[in-house]
């Protein structure tokens, strides 16, 4: 039973973790949205080749904030 008891508690503790992370994640989302709205010329594309993070494009480049790739299109 022991077992059991601390296989259910490490359950939910996994679950608020995620729960947490989603509410981050979506509060992030929220945030970057509003900045694209204020800042004249620039957008998000999609995810970047190096898996890290989404594409900044501005002024005819594309941008990976992460790994720094960029690219003029």
């Amino acid at each position: 039973m022991r077992g059991r008891h601390l296989y259910s508690r490490r359950l939910r503790e996994l679950e608020e973790r995620l729960d947490d992370a989603e509410r981050n994640i979506d509060r992030l989302e929220n945030t970057l949205r509003g900045i694209v709205r204020e800042t004249d010329g620039v957008s998000v594309g999609g995810p970047c080749k190096c898996g890290e993070s989404l594409l900044i494009v501005r002024q005819r480049t594309v941008y990976c904030p992460h790994c720094k790739y960029r690219r003029a299109i």
